[in-house]
């Protein structure tokens, strides 16, 4: 495979992942509210997924690692989420939608990391820019999230697995399109998890950074409620969840330029100011030009995290711990840490309402000190940009 080619393949991938994962985050509660499950019900399900990402996660992870596959794993998971959700239409009751949802979300949420560790190794070799795969995925998201929208309207909750099956389709056809790129597999049976943790700074980069992502806790759960509340418009609203994509896809553009400036600490740092910025300004005001102003910082809250996350790992872990290294992040990130902070949210915003958004500021600023802790145990060390 020509060398060029490689970026192109690999942002389909990406694309057509998020073509899933756009259709399930807004869609998929619609359908299990049509199979009669009730909101504590659909709640538990996705909660369950969520809490599974760490082990699942790292199993398959561990797996690329040991292995040297990550081409043949993506293929492989993407063939079984396919399947998985073919037999969707068969599943009736709590604990059957649960045991099916607990195998195929998780096993789906696994892809972003495999995607992302095959992208690692085209960085090291190829000097591809990762930013301008991964906006790919935002782009796509915020397609499937007009289109679905689209589609579903006037027609039952059965037609969201038709989303789902079509980008299930188109994931699994692009995974055998991307590049077949190896490390060589791990010489000893210890599990890469345990040197991983022995890596200087490498706990406190990982903790760090799935702080800072956790933050948007509040953000997900509840921010389109309290905004309707305040009185402000569906169609505002709409706008808002769209500048946060959009000012993200123009930060993975310029990722490289922005960490050869900032550094990977720095913009670790930065990620943690823009955070204790804008979960202020949410708890304070619904003041429509205020949230424009903050919504913009989703570039980096969300993005400039995401950038540094892989950049360290590029730079900093072993080839054949970077899966699993991966796998750890993402799991914290959008799986444990995460959960975690979805539920103080929850708890919060019932008894505070959007004061809530002053924890997770919190959050942001024990991300910021992780920041510190981190440039300071490494100095110098800790390269700048991953290109």
């Amino acid at each position: 495979m020509r060398p060029k080619h490689v970026p192109f393949r690999l942002s389909l991938s990406i694309f057509s992942t998020f073509l899933v994962i756009g259709a399930y985050v807004p869609f998929l509660p619609l359908w299990l509210e049509g199979r009669g499950l009730n909101s504590a019900q659909i709640g538990l399900i996705f909660a369950a997924a969520l809490w599974a990402k760490i082990p699942v996660g790292l199993m398959v992870m561990s797996i690329a690692d040991k292995s040297g596959h990550r081409k043949r794993l993506l293929i492989i998971v993407a063939a079984i989420t396919l399947i998985g959700f073919l037999m969707f239409p068969y599943l009736h009751g709590f604990t059957a939608i649960l045991v099916g949802w607990v195998i195929v979300g998780t096993l789906l949420t696994t892809m972003i990391p495999l995607a992302d560790s095959l992208a690692v190794i085209a960085i090291q070799r190829l000097n591809v820019d990762y930013g301008r795969i991964r906006l790919w995925g935002s782009i796509s998201f915020i397609l499937i999230s007009f289109i679905g929208g689209y589609y579903l309207e006037g027609r039952d909750s059965d037609a969201v697995l038709s989303l789902l099956i079509g980008g299930s389709v188109l994931m699994m056809l692009s995974s055998f399109l991307l590049p077949d790129l190896k490390e060589p597999p791990r010489t000893t049976s210890r599990l890469a998890l345990f040197d991983l943790i022995k890596i200087p700074g490498f706990v406190i980069f990982v903790f760090t950074a799935a702080i800072l992502q956790a933050s948007h806790a509040a953000l997900y759960g509840f921010a389109t409620l309290e905004w309707i509340n305040a009185g402000i418009s569906k169609t505002v609203i709409g706008f808002l969840w769209a500048e946060g994509v959009l000012v993200e896809i123009l930060l993975f553009m310029f990722s490289a330029k922005i960490l050869n400036r900032l550094s990977i600490s720095g913009l670790l740092l930065t990620a943690g100011i823009a955070g204790i910025v804008r979960w202020s300004v949410l708890g304070a005001t619904q003041w429509v030009p205020a949230l424009i102003a903050v919504q913009a910082l989703h570039a980096l809250t969300f993005a400039g995290t995401l950038v540094a996350a892989i950049a360290y790992i590029t730079k900093v872990v072993p080839k054949d711990q970077s899966a699993t290294a991966q796998g750890l992040y993402d799991g914290l990130a959008m799986g444990f840490i995460f959960g975690i902070a979805m539920v103080i949210a929850g708890r919060g915003y019932a008894d505070m309402g959007a004061s809530v958004f002053y924890v997770m500021a919190a959050f942001s600023g024990c991300g910021l000190i992780g920041a510190l802790l981190l440039r300071n145990r490494l100095g110098d060390s800790l390269p700048s940009g991953h290109r």
